[in-house]
């Protein structure tokens, strides 16, 4: 399937209030089927195709910046937030064992009090959110580098390699301290919740679970979350469907080039959210292909 039809349907998919926030990319793609075509070489005389007009080049880097804003903006404003409200419920388990505990042991009434079910409730949804928030990363870094790579071929233009160079430094696409904060959420769930955990579990794995299982399992992991809240089970679809579209994207290219999705997607298997992070992401293979600070020329000058 088509990178922007399985984009569409993520957007369809996900949380209602996620979706302005993602690449405008089917708004971007039909502005790029107005931009004039470049004149292709004259036969014989080896000549390159005319490249972008500077008024074209800034017009189009603008718009892409303004993009990169939206993108760093909800993504820091959505980590601060999980983190806040990690550490809360990390507060909130403190305070039920100083409550309901005897010499450190949960009494069963305090363990399936109704504040413990709505503890359990918060630290799956939140950790759904969390994996969500990391293909909310990779899957807009991914749309970037398709519609950079549909301007190239349009105007004749050489920005897709600067300007994923310059994508890479933003804060959206750093997810390190995301990450541990997903895997010390698992490591909690894993410890006071085991049941919760395996929703967790089944959410991790769900990638490779299409490829090995009957479709009907991902009914039987939706059945197991609805005793944790519709909202919950609205993350967990949301969840899936960008794991969906990131599978899409691991699938193996027919050339070998650093930038194409196969290269950047397609060694991120340790991770099972499927995220691309600065730790793993193609900065290296950006360097092989020519100098960092002559990169950077064509998009030093940008709208900020």
């Amino acid at each position: 399937m088509k990178f922007g039809k399985e984009f569409g349907i993520h957007l369809e998919e996900t949380l209602p209030e996620w979706r302005d926030k993602y690449l405008c990319y089917k708004p971007l793609k039909k502005l790029l089927k107005n931009i004039p075509a470049a004149d292709p070489p004259k036969d014989g005389d080896g000549l390159a195709a005319q490249l972008p007009s500077a008024e074209l080049h800034d017009w189009f880097v603008g718009i892409l910046n303004e993009e990169l804003e939206k993108f760093n903006d909800f993504f820091v404003d959505k980590e601060e937030e999980f983190i806040i409200r990690f550490q809360e419920l990390k507060e909130r388990i403190e305070r039920v064992k100083e409550e309901g505990s005897r010499d450190g042991v949960f009494r069963s009434d305090t363990e399936f009090s109704e504040e413990m079910m709505d503890i359990r409730r918060d630290f799956v949804a939140i950790h759904g959110e969390m994996v969500l928030l990391k293909n909310y990363s990779s899957l807009n870094f991914a749309g970037l580098l398709k519609i950079l790579k549909k301007y190239d071929k349009r105007t004749g233009g050489l920005l897709r390699l600067p300007f994923t160079q310059l994508a890479v430094h933003q804060p959206f696409f750093t997810t390190e301290p995301l990450t541990r904060l997903v895997h010390e959420c698992e490591e909690n769930l894993e410890l006071l919740f085991p049941l919760e955990a395996e929703v967790v579990e089944s959410t991790s794995v769900a990638q490779d679970q299409m490829d090995t299982v009957p479709s009907n399992s991902s009914n039987d992991c939706l059945e197991t979350t609805l005793s944790l809240g519709e909202e919950t089970v609205d993350i967990y679809r949301s969840t899936l469907a960008a794991m969906r579209a990131i599978k899409g994207l691991k699938k193996a290219s027919s050339t070998c080039n650093p930038l194409s999705f196969s290269s950047l997607f397609g060694n991120l298997d340790n991770d099972n959210t499927g995220t691309v992070t600065a730790a793993n992401s193609p900065c290296d293979s950006f360097a092989t292909l020519q100098n960092g600070d002559e990169a950077n020329e064509d998009v030093a000058d940008a709208p900020k």
